[in-house]
């Protein structure tokens, strides 16, 4: 069976409004040697019937239904595991991509390549950064940096964790060569479980794992991920409900950013401890902010965490 060069990744789950728009930026990409895995995460709406009628069109388009709902982060996983491209991107399914954002991504993997003295495929480039807008145009919302210098070995997980006060820690808006993606896959099943549901900072510690075993990552800053802004979202949600899950999620990424402490693979890196430590400081300030209009004594941020050495 021919592999294709990219496999986009796209959970889906009660999407219906959007799935269309999402799915028309993937069958229109100007490189067309790609697969379009649709992640079926057992939602309610019309999105997969949707997908479906564009798969009879395009062979390219494959449905993987989940056994039951994982949540976005599982889902993702799940993806991974039924991808057969060379590299993987992941799209959610209310956002899109430009049009040219596989090609333009890949390039960058074929001059890597082209520059690599030794010409072999075990050495490219494990992960292409590349550039994000917003839409619509008046949502206003600070823009992660893009990361275009060549960076290898230990130093991917420095400037991406621990180097900037706004990291780009995003799982999306990055290309990542499947073999890697697929190995800090086995290591994060392996320490986890599969068992954990989360829907808020999931990108910090799937992204956390990635960067810290990649081995190299370029970048361009073409703008190629267009980020939509919906109402519906769980991160515009501000009732009490809604901002108590997102806080128990943001605080059950932290204890397990603090669980890679005996994780070897992770743990290895030079820059282990700053990318720990920094995204921790980060992500307990987003507790305390989500707590903002109400009284700041309902959130301590020293049991955020569960007491951990922040300091080492």
């Amino acid at each position: 069976m021919h592999a294709p060069l990219i496999s986009i990744i796209i959970p889906t789950f009660n999407v219906e409004s959007y799935i269309a728009r999402c799915l028309e930026s993937c069958i229109n990409q100007t490189l067309r040697d790609i697969e379009i895995l649709i992640i079926d995460d057992c939602g309610s709406d019309d999105s997969i019937q949707i997908a479906k009628d564009y798969a009879s069109k395009d062979k390219r388009i494959k449905i993987i239904q989940n056994p039951k709902n994982l949540g976005t982060f599982w889902t993702r996983m799940e993806g991974i595991r039924y991808a057969n491209g060379e590299y993987v991107l992941f799209l959610d399914a209310d956002d899109y991509l430009d049009l040219r954002a596989c090609e333009k991504s890949y390039q960058q993997v074929l001059a890597y390549r082209q520059n690599n003295t030794n010409n072999d495929r075990e050495n490219d480039v494990d992960i292409v950064h590349f550039g994000m807008r917003f839409y619509p145009s008046t949502f206003i919302r600070v823009s992660p940096p893009v990361i275009t210098q060549t960076l290898r070995g230990d130093e991917v997980l420095h400037r991406v964790f621990a180097h900037c006060a706004t990291p780009p820690w995003h799982i999306w808006a990055k290309l990542y060569k499947a073999s890697r993606i697929k190995s800090a896959q086995e290591i994060i099943v392996a320490h986890m479980g599969e068992d954990t549901h989360l829907k808020m900072a999931e990108d910090v510690l799937h992204c956390f794992y990635i960067c810290a075993l990649a081995k190299s990552s370029i970048g361009i800053k073409d703008k190629l991920y267009v980020y939509c802004h919906s109402a519906s979202s769980i991160t515009r949600k501000t009732d009490p409900i809604t901002r108590d899950k997102k806080v128990s999620d943001i605080k059950h990424i932290i204890a397990e950013l603090q669980r890679l402490d005996s994780v070897s693979q992770v743990r290895s890196n030079a820059y282990f401890k700053p990318a720990q430590t920094q995204t921790i400081n980060i992500l307990k300030s987003v507790c305390a902010l989500e707590y903002r209009y109400d009284d700041m004594n309902a959130y301590n941020a020293d049991s955020v965490g569960g007491g951990a050495n922040l300091d080492a």
